[in-house]
């Protein structure tokens, strides 16, 4: 018989009531109803196992199944039907289509491309292209927004694409290398920021429509005429404009005339053109002579362009030649000062200028003269640039009252010339003979100067009458040798008690006494009549015995003290061509020792004075002696500068 289940109740057992044990009975008796087996046996309880029911298992596979089902369902029909794919970073796509290699003065094609390459729209689209300065656009298509060709786009659909035509013509450098360049940016659909694509296309200016070349003699003789014509043509389609030639002369050539308005720089002649207009042709041309020995294989350099916005010549074509220069039959020379090269000079200076020549022809030269030529140089505007005055100016550069001539020249203007009236061996100069004149002259005064003029050339011409039986008709020259004028600028330096009204300026006993202070005044005073300085600085260092109270001012700059190296310095940045005179006061107190009675006692050392003259890019260097107590600029003073004991 199967147990029957007991209520257990937890603590001491209490006897039950006759109810309570009645309605035990009966959750027994239910309790057996319900586990009895078929054979009416209960079952072990004590060793039951739980089992889940399948119904429930099925039913959660079931609902899984379904919810799988259903997302797969989802994500399919998103991936067949969404509006947009997603950006994947591949946005707005550019390239530039069209010549790597240009031709000047030709118009060129370029198409710059774009695309979408991403998964959905873009927004905010916008393209930008840049050429280099020197193209010049004749067309663009579709029209860009504004002036500096940018192309706002705005939505650009998915697969998006289209293409802007520019055409024009380039003037650049020929040979130089430059870039076109495209930026565009762009904001996907699915993003808050903005992207930006880059397309870059190489050019290089290969060739132009400019055709030139140099024409001039195989040969030349120095003293010879020599015509050395560039000629240029168009062979475009449409006019080149605001041309300018450019002409480097070989070593030792003088021009003497050129075609059209010329500009010196250096040894490169400029002409300007004009617009030559397409099929047209364009002459540049210079005539000059070789001076006196120039020889040999001499190159030739030409240029036609135009200038670029900086200012910044392009050529557009180029041409060189080379022309044989033969010996000529008077060689000359000329130094000034023992040099031959260009140089400055101080208003003032005494010149020594030497002049050789020698019969280098096979044959005997008859009836030689020799002239010196002085001729005018002005200074441009920006007083950095000097060139040869055109036409006549009436100024004097040397004082030919002080001339020291042993071969007894004929001066007339500015010109010393020789003839075999003066000179007995120019009559007949036989082979390889050979001969020098040696003179001395002063350069002017600066008050003597002209306004505007910044110098002069000195050139040594020799005219034959006969070279052997043949009569000859040349003229030799010698290379224009440069002389700049230097600034006529000046230091002033001086020690004062009284001002030149008699109102003392310094303080303390004059003379002055051992172990008591007097204070002077220092005056510095630079002035000038022309050229611009800059970069101006005079210093100056104080003796031991002298001190510096602080008091000080200037004109212009400044003025310190530097207690370690007791050196006062006076510096300012400019003195402009139209200042003439800038200064700087101070004082010194002066205390002298026993060591110092019975003498001028110093007050400062030597003054030195440097400056950069602007006109002719050299440094002006002044030495000043130094100051003492003897006060020989003030009348007040005189005779009070020896020191003296207590």
């Amino acid at each position: 018989m199967g147990k029957k289940f007991r209520h257990k109740s937890v603590g001491p057992s209490k006897p039950l009531s006759t109810k309570t044990a009645s309605q035990n009975i009966e959750v027994d008796q239910s309790l057996s109803a319900i586990f009895r087996d078929e054979g009416g046996e209960m079952p072990d309880l004590s060793k039951l196992d739980r089992r889940r029911s399948r119904w429930i298992i099925y039913l959660f596979a079931g609902v899984a199944g379904f919810l799988l089902l259903l997302l797969s369902a989802i994500w399919a029909g998103f991936m067949v039907f969404k509006p947009f794919r997603g950006f994947s970073g591949n946005g707005l796509e550019l390239n530039i289509d069209g010549p790597a290699r240009v031709v000047l003065g030709q118009e060129t094609s370029y198409f710059v491309n774009y695309s979408n390459t991403a998964n959905e729209p873009l927004a905010s689209a916008e393209i930008r292209v840049s050429f280099p300065a020197d193209f010049t656009v004749t067309s663009v298509e579709p029209s860009s927004t504004n002036q500096t060709m940018t192309w706002r786009l705005g939505s650009v659909s998915y697969g998006g694409r289209g293409t802007f035509t520019i055409k024009g013509v380039y003037t650049g450098a020929l040979g130089t290398t430059t870039a076109i360049q495209a930026v565009g940016s762009y904001r996907p659909s699915s993003f808050n920021s903005d992207f930006e694509a880059l397309a870059t296309k190489q050019i290089t200016y290969a060739e132009s429509v400019l055709d030139g070349v140099i024409n001039l003699p195989e040969k030349a003789l120095p003293g010879d005429k020599v015509r050395i014509a560039y000629v240029i043509q168009n062979r475009g389609t449409s006019a080149m404009r605001n041309l300018e030639a450019r002409i480097t002369l070989p070593p030792g050539f003088v021009r003497e005339a050129a075609s059209g308005a010329v500009q010196l720089d250096g040894d490169t002649v400029r002409l300007p053109l004009g617009d030559l207009a397409a099929n047209a042709s364009a002459t540049a041309a210079v005539v000059g002579s070789f001076t006196s020995g120039a020889g040999g294989e001499l190159p030739i350099h030409a240029e036609v362009g135009s200038s670029g916005s900086n200012g910044i010549f392009l050529p557009a074509q180029k041409a060189d030649a080379k022309i044989s220069v033969l010996a000529g039959d008077l060689t000359l020379k000329l130094l000034v000062n023992g040099s031959s090269g260009d140089r400055s000079v101080s208003f003032g200076d005494s010149l020594r200028l030497a002049l050789d020549y020698e019969n280098t022809s096979g044959e005997e030269l008859q009836n030689v003269t020799l002239r010196l030529r002085l001729e005018p140089l002005t200074a441009s505007s920006s007083a950095t640039n000097i060139a040869k005055v055109v036409g006549p100016v009436s100024a004097r550069f040397v004082d030919w009252k002080g001339l020291e001539d042993s071969s007894s020249g004929t001066v007339k203007g500015d010109t010393l010339s020789w003839t075999s009236d003066q000179l007995g061996a120019l009559k007949r100069l036989p082979v390889g003979a050979d001969g020098g004149i040696e003179i001395s002259v002063p350069v002017i005064a600066a008050a003597q100067a002209v306004s505007g003029i910044a110098g002069f050339q000195a050139i040594v011409e020799a005219t034959v009458e006969k070279v052997g039986d043949a009569k000859l008709d040349r003229t030799v020259k010698t290379q224009p040798l440069t002389l700049k004028f230097r600034t006529d600028a000046d230091l002033m330096t001086e020690a004062r008690y009284y001002s030149e009204e008699g109102a003392p300026e310094g303080s303390g006993p004059l003379p002055p006494v051992v172990g008591q202070t007097t204070t002077y005044r220092i005056v510095w005073t630079v002035t000038k009549s022309m050229h611009e300085l800059k970069d101006l600085r005079v210093t100056a260092t104080l003796p031991g015995s002298v001190s510096w109270p602080k008091n000080a001012m200037v004109s212009a700059g400044v003025i310190a003290y530097d207690e370690t190296s007791r050196e006062v310095r006076w510096e300012l940045n400019k003195m402009p061509d139209g200042v003439n005179q800038v200064t700087a006061e101070f004082d010194v107190a002066f205390t002298p020792v026993n060591s110092d009675a019975g003498r001028f006692a110093p007050l400062m050392g030597e003054t030195r004075f440097q400056a950069y003259d602007n006109q002719i890019n050299e440094t002006v260097n002044l030495i000043k002696v130094g100051l003492n107590t003897d006060l020989q600029n003030d009348e007040n003073a005189k005779g009070k500068g020896v020191v003296r004991k207590p």
